[in-house]
């Protein structure tokens, strides 16, 4: 994720504490992700297996594409990104002893900026979607054309405009990497954040980070207004319940969801913002908040599943039948 936000001021010193390979916090964050990171990719791989058996469940609902796009987008995250920093907070120096640990580091920097960047963007556009199927749902679904621009061209657009963007930033901007710091995540970042050009650099954390995040919680605040405008409507007319019910479903799937990237991306924008002013931020304080947010590709996968009630259900007699099956196994062998 971005290191350098608004500034090319390098030189003021980190926290020992946070950066040391042996340090404390170096450990516990470990052990957190790699607690997390097993049962996080087992529950998204449950849920793309239930996804495609359940392909009518799937495809009843075009909202229900947008939280696979959702998952796609952290799955990525969590098994590429994650798995590698995981390593690396184990044993930082295994990069110094790779064959060409510069292209490596190259690699993980382009996978680490455009993932995340990626996973922004996409829940910028699911809020935005989950507004329009609630509200204008017949303008959307009664035409073809505009049912392919929104779940189609509109994603891959998202899609392609990080992949893109961070290619140029990371292989092909007119910059000298001489150095890596392999100690650091992502290597320290690469050499465009800190070069003399503040104009490419804001221009990446305004795109890249702070503009999806503002859409997320403008299209948040207007959803709610809008769905207590129409409960305050509904209420006084009793034939439209089953239009609030509908509603109220939709909202719902994606309050977790919503949640839990704002708690875990929300400390890292407010840290950037607060660095303008004061270079201290950028220090310590950031990285608390940048691991802080390598928890929300972790705990997406189960907002999802908390709120996917056909294949919950599925589970639920999956694992009592598993249970059954273990009672009359232990009871035909006494």
């Amino acid at each position: 994720m971005s290191d350098e936000i608004f500034s090319n001021e390098t030189d003021y010193d980190y926290d020992t504490d946070t950066t040391t390979c042996t340090s404390i916090s170096t450990e516990i964050t470990f052990y957190i992700f790699l607690l997390l990171e097993i049962p996080s990719v087992l529950c998204s791989l449950i849920l793309f297996y239930y996804f495609i058996r359940l392909r009518e469940y799937l495809f009843r609902d075009h909202s229900n594409t947008t939280i696979i796009y959702q998952l796609l987008g952290t799955f990525l995250v969590t098994s590429i990104d994650m798995p590698i920093i995981i390593i690396h907070l184990q044993n930082c120096y295994y990069i110094e002893s790779m064959k060409d640990p510069s292209a490596f580091c190259t690699f993980w920097i382009l996978c680490d900026y455009t993932f995340y960047s990626l996973n922004l963007w996409l829940m910028a556009f699911a809020c935005f979607e989950r507004y329009l199927s609630i509200f204008f749902k017949q303008f959307i679904m009664r035409n073809r054309k505009r049912r392919f621009l929104l779940y189609y061209a509109l994603v891959i657009f998202i899609t392609l405009f990080p992949v893109l963007w961070y290619i140029y930033l990371i292989l092909i901007y007119p910059c000298a990497q001489t150095d890596f710091d392999y100690t650091q995540i992502t290597c320290d970042g690469s050499c465009y954040q800190a070069v003399d050009d503040p104009v490419t650099q804001n221009t990446d954390w305004f795109l890249a980070d702070l503009l999806p995040t503002f859409l997320v919680i403008f299209f948040i605040l207007i959803l709610i207004l809008h769905v207590l405008y129409q409960r305050h409507k509904i209420s006084r007319h009793s034939t439209q319940r089953n239009i609030w019910k509908r509603t109220r479903k939709m909202f719902l799937q994606l309050v977790p969801i919503a949640f839990i990237f704002l708690a875990f991306n929300m400390p890292l924008i407010m840290v950037g913002m607060l660095s303008i002013t004061d270079p201290w931020y950028d220090t310590t304080p950031y990285y608390y908040a940048n691991s802080f947010s390598y928890l929300l590709p972790l705990l997406m996968p189960f907002a999802v599943l908390s709120k996917q009630k056909e294949i919950l259900k599925r589970l639920r007699i999956l694992f009592k039948l598993r249970g059954a099956n273990r009672i009359a196994t232990l009871d035909g062998t006494v």
